[in-house]
Parts: structure tokens; C-alpha cells; sequence
């Protein structure tokens, strides 16, 4: 299937526009909280936006609501969603900066959350991100607090999505491959138990992204399956392309440190097999989320499985 091509324009500015009002929904989401409660709250609060609020391409969030136009639902459907996995991906940066993990002083250009707020708040703030995660769902389309009574075939697509995203998170997953990430520095992991942490650390969010925006939009399980599918795919592509960067690129364009990898003795691919053949194992990886994409028909999600490889940061 050849699939029309989309203007880089208008693609760039839905890209923009949606960035735009997902920065000031998790913003609003965060900090509307503050108003009343005691000191130690309103710090908690701010520790937790310091991470969310720092940028970032929202990549997650955009996945989540392409997904959702893909299978011909209404993006606004998404919104909770998207806001849910950008909080979990927030969550999981502060958790992941801490010194007990990947021991980063600097995220998206600026100090890590434990550099600014002490590790303490930072380990509270991830804790209280991932639960303000889940209750995300059940806010509006337009990312308010609900206060209506909420029908039992969208009820069912909250319950879904929320299964999604724990899972994604757990420990066979996210958590399970941040676990694996830890282990393989004293190991000497195979191409295959490389491609299997990496999946799980970093892919399982990405499917999960894919398929909360099909479910919240009403599709269909087969084509569920398909986006979790690419998703994973993709995933991994992106995260054989965050290692290159780790090691190629430097700390103004990533918007953090670089070389990390290789000081801590990191299991990668580019550490496994070099660069070259690094660059080409991620190209081929979306290249076939692509094919596997195509069926649905939405140049727009092409267009961002193409960004998570085709980038400097």
C-alpha cells in the first residue's frame, strides 16, 4: 500500500499545536493541585513539575493521538491518555537520573530532579507521577476534571487502557528492563538479551502509547494488537538510536550527558557491534513498523515512527 504523502507543514503544526496544549494540560493538571495544601505539598509539586513541564518532544503523547486518528477515531478521545504517558515517561526519567540507577546530573538541558530537590523528593515525586497517571483517564477530552457520570462503553475503554499502561509499566516490562539494564552491567548479554531489555525498558511504552490511543477511540481489538505491535517495533528502534546518540552526540543537543554508557559499562548494541551496524539495526526496525503501519492508512504516524530515528536529541 503507497500512502499519500503528508505536507511537512501541516504536519509540523499539528505537531506544534498538540505539543503546544499537551505542555499546558500536564502543566495545569500538576499544578492546579497547589492551591490550599501546605508547604511540603506544593514542593512536591513543584519537584514533579520541574521534570514534566522541561520539554521534551512529547513523542509518546503524539503516538497516542496519531493512534487514535489511525483507526478513525477522534483525536481528542486520546487526551487523557496522552497525558498519562508522558506522566509515566516522567516518572520513569526521575527514577531513572536518581544515583542508585543511571546516576544523571542533567535532563532536557537542565539539572535532574534529585540535583535540584534532593533525592528524597525526587524518588516522591516519580511515586506520586505514576499515580497521577492512572487517574488521568478518567479526566475530559479536553483534559478537565470530569465531574459527569461516565457510560459503560467508555468505563470499558478507561478500564482497558488503564490495564495497558500498567502493564507496560511493570515488571515484565518497563520495570523488568530497567532491572535487566542494571544486571547486564556486570554480565556480557547476547544481541538477543540486548534486543529483549531494550524492548521492555523502553519499547513497552511506546506500544503502550499506540494502543491506548486505539482503545480510547474505540478500535477494534485485531487493530489494538496491530499498533501494540508496531509500537514495540518501533520502540526498540528508537532506543538503538538513543544509544548512538549517548555515544555520538553532545550534551547541548541532547539536553544531557553524554558517554554515560560506556563509563558505566552499559550493555548496547553500539557497544556490541559498533555504530555502523547500530545506525542500520534501528533503521531497519522502523523501517518495518512502517510496513507494518501502512495498513492503517495514516501518513501522520509514519511520519512519526520516521522522528524516532531521525533525530538529534
Amino acid at each position: 500500500m503507497t500512502l499519500n504523502p503528508m505536507d511537512e507543514a501541516v504536519f509540523n503544526r499539528w505537531r506544534e499545536r498538540t505539543v503546544e496544549r499537551v505542555n499546558k494540560n500536564l502543566k495545569d493538571l500538576i499544578m492546579s493541585r497547589a492551591k490550599g495544601q501546605p508547604p511540603a505539598i506544593v514542593g512536591l509539586l513543584e519537584a514533579m513539575n520541574h521534570t514534566v513541564s522541561s520539554g521534551g518532544k512529547r513523542l509518546r503523547a503524539l503516538l497516542v493521538y496519531a493512534a487514535a486518528g489511525a483507526v478513525q477515531g477522534r483525536e481528542s478521545s486520546a487526551t487523557p491518555g496522552a497525558l498519562a504517558v508522558e506522566l509515566i515517561h516522567a516518572y520513569s526519567l526521575i527514577h531513572d537520573d536518581l544515583p542508585a540507577l543511571d546516576d544523571d546530573d542533567l535532563r532536557r538541558g537542565q539539572p535532574s530532579c534529585h540535583k535540584v530537590y534532593g533525592e528524597a523528593a525526587a524518588i516522591l515525586a516519580g511515586d506520586a507521577l505514576q499515580s497521577l497517571a492512572f487517574e488521568t483517564f478518567f479526566l475530559t477530552d479536553d483534559g478537565k476534571t470530569s465531574t459527569g457520570p461516565i457510560n459503560r462503553h467508555k468505563a470499558a475503554r478507561i478500564a482497558e487502557a488503564i490495564r495497558c499502561l500498567a502493564k507496560a509499566c511493570g515488571p515484565l516490562s518497563m520495570a523488568g528492563g530497567q532491572a535487566q539494564d542494571l544486571a547486564f552491567e556486570k554480565t556480557a548479554p547476547t544481541a538477543v538479551e540486548i534486543a529483549d531489555m531494550e524492548s521492555r525498558k523502553t519499547g513497552c511504552l511506546f506500544a503502550a502509547s499506540l494502543a491506548i490511543g486505539g482503545i480510547l477511540a474505540g478500535a477494534d481489538p485485531e487493530r489494538i494488537d496491530a499498533l501494540h505491535a508496531i509500537g514495540l517495533k518501533a520502540g526498540l528502534g528508537y532506543q538503538i538510536a538513543d544509544d548512538i546518540l549517548n555515544r555520538s552526540s553532545n550534551p547541548k543537543a541532547l539536553g544531557k550527558s553524554v558517554g554515560t554508557d560506556d563509563k558505566r559499562g552499559k550493555a548496547s548494541l553500539v557497544k556490541l557491534s559498533g555504530l555502523a551496524k547500530a545506525k542500520k539495526e534501528a533503521e531497519s526496525h522502523i523501517t518495518t513498523a512502517k510496513k507494518m503501519a501502512e495498513p492503517l492508512g495514516s501518513p501522520k504516524l509514519i511520519r512519526l515512527l520516521d522522528m524516532m530515528v531521525n533525530r538529534n536529541h
